[in-house]
């Protein structure tokens, strides 16, 4: 038997099941209304398609790789030794010159193997910054331009003033090891407003005693490379003595103690890395019980390169044989037998002796004069020792 079927009721018009929003209102068609069909939204693009008609952005070229530089003398040039050479351009004509220490700085466009000499200024500079590129360009320019304006190379063949500054500087260079040092003796110095009065004329003498003191190191003709900072020590160094013997601690002259202040500004400014060891000799013991005081919050890297001897014989334990006998070695007698490492004015004629006639009878007779006491020498004051 045949299921029977139930007529089915129509469904309700699917607009009168959407409830009415605020912003819209929804009717039932009427028998007078003709029903408006809207059409479907588009459906939504697929992600493929979207990003297939976005336009495509430009893709940035990768930056072309420097090449490499070498030196087959020199053996492998660090990143930051590079990367300063590769500014020299633009350090030379910030400083509008090229040469430092006799070493002629240059920069050969497209070449991939800088010169040995060039290299070996750069790194000084370099570990002058504790390897900072910007700091050491600096530097670098700022000397380059010191050294326009000074000439400092012209101080070595210019004749300083002999009565200013005969005895106080010298150079020597010990045999056995190379090392070079500068003497300066301030118990030479006669009178101190001819010496330090004029602080141009005593820059001058004191810069052309340390360029006669690089000259030794002839880093023109080097063959030894710097190492990178803090890889090891480096061998083109000048290590300083100064003798305090005669010299009084108890006041400071104005004009020296002006003097040093400049000539310390100088060598940090411009000569950097150039300092190996400073020694102090014939400092009064308080002197060298102040300074051990001092050592207690001095960086340990300067201490290091500075030492207070009490007795000048104490040296000969320190620099080894060659140093003078004055100072407890075998070398020449004194520290003057070195001979003037700079130019000095040629020394007053000495007057020429004559005869003293006779004496007639009445001058025998006559009273002798009684003799003024002879003055003692005064005791120089004590400079700032330069850097």
């Amino acid at each position: 038997m045949a299921e029977e079927v139930k007529p089915v009721e129509p469904p309700v018009a699917a607009a009168t099941e959407v409830e009415p929003t605020k912003t819209e209102k929804v009717e039932s068609p009427t028998p007078d209304q003709p029903v408006v069909e809207t059409a479907a939204p588009a459906p939504a693009p697929k992600v493929e398609e979207s990003a297939a008609a976005a336009p495509k952005a430009e893709e940035t070229p990768a930056e072309e790789a420097l090449p490499e530089l070498t030196n087959a003398q020199w053996g492998t040039i660090s990143p930051n030794l590079a990367a300063i050479y590769r500014r020299l351009p633009e350090i030379l004509e910030r400083g509008k010159h090229g040469e430092v220490y006799g070493v002629q700085l240059i920069h050969v466009v497209d070449s991939t193997e800088p010169a040995f000499g060039t290299l070996l200024i750069l790194q000084k500079f370099l570990r002058a910054n504790n390897d900072n590129v910007e700091r050491a360009s600096d530097q670098l320019a700022a000397t380059l331009a010191w050294r326009n304006e000074k000439k400092p190379l012209e101080s070595l063949t210019t004749e300083h003033d002999r009565s200013a500054y005969e005895g106080l500087g010298y150079v020597q260079v010990l045999p056995e090891t190379g090392e070079v040092l500068t003497w300066n003796i301030y118990g030479a110095v006669k009178d101190y407003k001819k010496t330090f009065g004029n602080l141009d004329s005593f820059l001058s003498w004191r810069v052309a005693l340390m360029e006669a003191a690089i000259s030794k190191l002839d880093l023109a003709n080097a063959t030894k490379p710097i190492p990178d900072f803090n890889k090891g020590a480096d061998p083109y160094q000048i290590s300083q003595i100064h003798d305090y013997l005669n010299v009084s601690f108890l006041r400071m002259d104005p004009d020296a103690k002006a003097a040093s202040k400049a000539t310390i500004a100088v060598f940090r400014d411009f000569y950097p890395e150039m300092l190996n060891r400073k020694f102090f000799v014939n400092v009064p013991l308080i002197m060298g019980w102040l300074y051990k005081a001092t050592t207690l919050v001095l960086p340990e890297v300067t201490v290091k390169k500075f030492r207070v001897l009490s007795y000048g014989k104490d040296l000969a334990a320190e620099l080894g044989d060659a140093v003078p006998e004055v100072y407890g070695g075998k070398g020449v007698k004194d520290v003057k037998d070195l001979g003037d490492p700079v130019r000095l004015t040629a020394a007053p004629a000495a007057e020429t002796e004559t005869e003293a006639p006779a004496p007639t009878a009445t001058q025998e007779t006559a009273a002798a004069p009684v003799a003024a006491p002879i003055a003692a020498a005064p005791v120089a004051a004590a400079p700032v020792p330069d850097a």
